[in-house]
C-alpha cells in the first residue's frame, strides 16, 4: 500500500511502476477513489507517470507484464523491493533478485530489506510466514549479478535512523553494538535483525545474458 507516489517531489522525473497482486491493487484503488472523492478531487501523484502492473513477481512474466504497461529496461531504474523478500521460499527470492541484472540493460539499483535468520522466528508471534533470510546481504548478492560494493544499513545506523533513534538503550541501537555473526545478545535475547540493503547492478553480468 505505498503512497510515495504520491507524497515525494523528487520523483517529478520518473515514471513509477507498482507490481502487486491484482486483489491487492483493486484494493488500493477502491481506497484512493474513495479518497479521491472524499476530498471532491483526484489525487494529484509527484511522478512522471504511474502505472499499476497485476502481476505476481513469483511467476515468470510478471517482467513482461511491466513491458506491456510502458517499461523500459534500456532507462536508469531503481529497483524497490520492500516487505516483499522474507514472505518468498528461498528459491524464488534468488529468482527474483537474479532476474534484475538479466533484465536490466540500462543502469539499475536495488534497494531491499533483508531479515535475518533470527528474525524469521517471528512468524508465529506475527501471525506471518517469514521464510527467507540473509545474514550477509553482501556476500548473497554478488554472485547473482551485483557489484560487490553492497551497502547494508541497519536501523539507527547514520544513513538509517531516520530522525527517529535518539536513545542508546533503544533495541535497535543496542542491537547494533552486537556483531553480526552473534545469534544472541548479552541477555540471551535473538538479535533479530532487518537489513536496508543498496547493490548496483554489474553491467558484465547483465551484458553477457543480453
Amino acid at each position: 500500500m505505498d503512497a510515495r507516489v504520491y507524497r515525494l517531489e523528487c520523483l517529478k522525473e520518473t515514471s513509477v511502476f507498482e507490481v502487486d497482486f491484482p486483489k491487492v491493487i483493486e484494493v488500493k484503488t477502491a481506497l484512493l477513489d474513495a479518497a479521491a472523492e472524499a476530498e471532491k478531487k483526484l489525487l494529484p501523484i509527484q511522478a512522471k507517470s504511474m502505472h499499476r502492473v497485476a502481476a505476481d513477481i513469483t511467476q515468470k512474466n510478471w517482467f513482461d507484464k511491466m513491458s506491456t504497461a510502458g517499461f523500459d529496461p534500456e532507462l536508469s531504474t531503481v529497483w524497490i523491493l520492500e516487505g516483499l523478500l522474507y514472505y518468498l521460499h528461498d528459491l524464488q527470492a534468488k529468482e527474483v533478485l537474479r532476474s534484475i541484472p538479466e533484465k536490466s540493460r540500462g543502469d539499475a539499483v536495488l534497494l531491499a530489506d533483508f531479515m535475518n535468520e533470527c528474525s524469521t522466528g517471528l512468524s508465529r508471534e506475527l501471525s506471518s510466514n517469514f521464510q527467507f533470510y540473509s545474514d550477509w546481504p553482501e556476500e548473497l548478492l554478488p554472485p547473482l549479478g551485483y557489484n560487490s560494493d553492497v551497502r547494508v544499513s541497519q536501523i539507527g545506523d547514520s544513513d538509517a535512523s531516520f530522525g527517529l533513534v535518539q536513545d542508546p538503550q533503544n533495541c535497535f541501537n543496542k542491537l547494533r553494538n552486537v556483531p553480526r555473526c552473534m545469534e544472541r545478545d548479552a541477555d540471551g535475547m535473538p538479535c533479530r535483525r532487518l537489513y536496508l540493503v543498496e547493490g548496483t547492478v554489474n553491467r558484465t553480468f547483465a551484458s553477457d545474458r543480453h
